[in-house]
């Protein structure tokens, strides 16, 4: 039987062991040990950096030294050959001890014998190999067959640790699809993932060999690329992966045009860090997208560090704001245009600063989505709303109350049972509470959304389009959405502040809609006397706008419906 040829490094300070051992293993019935023998220390750790071996054979003692620190070796060099630990001395605890410091097997040196000595090391090799596979097949993408995000930063720590050294530089891009939900949509998910294994594969073909790519979810891939010299270079290459990505491509029989966007950041000018180098990759990205760039590639830039700066400031407070109860409601009054009354009030967060300042929502909502608070965010507001409702209607007031939801309200579980345990709560008639949504909202939400909708409308709740006419919505099934209110978006009534209406024939198109399909109708941004009266003219009844009120604290909002007073600019 031929028997398997294994290379064993014996660290053994005690030659008549050592020879010990070699007899041992010379007997070894399936396997022939090719044996290097070093006695000190600093010869193993010599050996290991410049020789390979299947596995190591190390006494517990080496003059001065312990297997501990042969250990700490091997993980700071990165060598992962398995280490069989031997020991002349009865401690049972060093057992569990050397275990944990990654040891193969720990054999006390009055229980060798040829068998035990060679099915240890044998089994160690084994089970080094399957921990191996197994880590391999944990850093792979599965459809791709790319490396996934865990080995993508394994490879850019060393990348980076590298141009440290050699005083170099590098980049990190991020790279995504162009409406690749169309495609899954459209198309199916099968295609959507024929596309990924194609795009994973051009990319993978284009880059050089010392670069690497990963898919890290979804459609998103991240590329390291390693030795930039000048910025052309990464000009060079970043154009030429997006062309290859942007072929045309036939799959499943299906014809698809394909283009890509990229974000791009560079090692050290723009981070040091694998993580400060990804997050700056993906804002380039976004604002590439965003900006829908000629060139569909983006490197970050001053300005978007500056922003980011702002958006960490941003995000630290967050945190702080809402456990110091630092946000607070504004209302602005939604007006009968004909009899100047106060018929309803739309409730809109603040963030008043420490310094006193505040903050307007489009200066931290969308961090807070990013960073995962909007949940908590949109139900302090619907509670704080219903609050501030009940004690006006406690003094009499009959009005309703607006507030706007986002998408990740409406898909967050239960969301309909906080709306009605709110309600409960603070015994709100149900009819006076209105849901605020974009247009958005609507065409990506999924069943569970339109059910959740759908819950809340049978509990009376009414539920709003906000900025109508910017999005997506769709005449032919808007009758069929769960809907009780259209709002005119402001762009279509005052964007010029010119006077008059900015966009009258499709302000009258949205009155008619909203006719047509028997809903109220509430006019945006209302900005003069002229444009309240083409509204009413056209058959808008209600609106909201500087000429009646910006959004007022609750104490100037309480005297405002106390006095009905008609607010008229100037």
């Amino acid at each position: 039987m031929d028997k398997t040829h294994l290379s064993v490094l014996v660290i053994e300070d005690d030659y008549e062991d050592f020879i010990l051992l070699r007899t041992y293993m010379a007997h070894a019935s399936r396997t022939h040990f090719e044996l290097t023998h070093v006695g000190h220390f600093e010869d193993a750790t010599k050996a290991l950096v410049e020789h390979s071996f299947d596995a190591i054979v190390c006494d517990y003692f080496l003059n001065g030294h312990t297997a501990t620190d042969l250990f700490k070796h091997v993980k700071l060099i990165g060598v992962e050959t398995p280490i069989v630990v031997l020991t002349g001395v009865a401690a049972s605890e060093l057992d569990d001890v050397l275990m944990q410091l990654g040891a193969s097997d720990f054999i006390p040196k009055d229980e060798l014998t040829t068998a035990l000595l060679e099915r240890s090391i044998r089994h160690a090799i084994e089970r080094k190999k399957a921990e191996q596979q197994i880590s391999q097949l944990i850093k792979r993408d599965p459809l791709t067959g790319l490396g996934n995000r865990l080995i993508f930063e394994e490879h850019a720590e060393l990348a980076i640790a590298r141009a440290k050294r050699n005083q170099s530089c590098l980049a990190i891009a991020f790279l995504d699809l162009d409406r690749f939900k169309n495609v899954n949509d459209t198309l199916g998910h099968h295609v959507g993932d024929l596309l990924l294994t194609l795009v994973g594969k051009r990319i993978k073909e284009t880059i050089r060999g010392s670069d690497f790519v990963a898919r890290v979810g979804g459609d998103e891939f991240t590329l390291l690329l390693d030795n930039i010299q000048h910025i052309e270079d990464l000009n060079l290459i970043a154009s030429k992966v997006l062309a290859q990505v942007s072929r045309h491509a036939v799959l499943d029989c299906k014809h698809l045009e394909v283009s890509a966007s990229m974000g791009i950041a560079l090692y050290p000018e723009q981070g040091s860090t694998v993580s400060e180098l990804m997050r700056k990759a993906d804002m380039a990205l976004y604002e590439c997208k965003k900006q829908e760039s000629l060139r569909h590639f983006m490197v970050f830039s001053d300005s978007l560090q500056a922003r980011l700066q702002k958006e960490t400031r941003v995000e630290n407070g967050l945190h702080r704001a809402l456990a110091n109860n630092e946000f607070e409601l504004h209302y602005q009054p939604i007006i009968a245009l004909d009899s100047h009354k106060i018929h309803g009030v739309e409730a809109l967060i603040r963030w008043r600063l420490p310094d006193g300042s505040l903050l307007m929502p489009g200066d931290f909502i969308e961090e807070a989505n990013r960073v995962g608070l909007i949940g908590d965010l949109g139900v302090w507001v619907l509670e704080t709303a219903c609050r501030q409702l009940r004690d006006w209607l406690d003094q009499g007031f009959m009005l309703s109350m607006s507030v706007n939801v986002s998408p990740r309200h409406l898909r967050q579980a239960g969301f309909e049972e906080i709306v009605h345990n709110v309600i409960r709560k603070y015994q709100i008639p149900a009819n006076s509470l209105m849901l605020e949504l974009t247009e958005e909202v609507f065409v990506d939400s999924g069943i569970t959304s339109l059910y959740a909708l759908n819950e809340i409308r049978k509990a009376g709740v009414g539920v709003a389009i906000d900025d109508f006419g910017t999005g997506y919505s769709s005449m032919r099934y808007l009758k069929s959405l769960p809907i009780d209110r259209i709002k005119i978006d402001r762009c279509f009534v005052s964007a010029h502040n010119e006077g008059s209406l900015s966009d009258p024939m499709i302000t009258q198109a949205i009155v008619f809609l909203a006719e047509g399909l028997g809903l109220d109708l509430v006019a945006e941004g209302i900005e003069t006397q002229e444009q309240a009266a083409e509204l009413r003219q056209q058959g808008c009844y209600k609106g909201q706008g500087y000429l009646y009120a910006k959004a007022q604290p609750s104490d100037r909002m309480t005297e405002l419906l106390r006095q009905q007073v008609v607010l008229v600019a100037g």
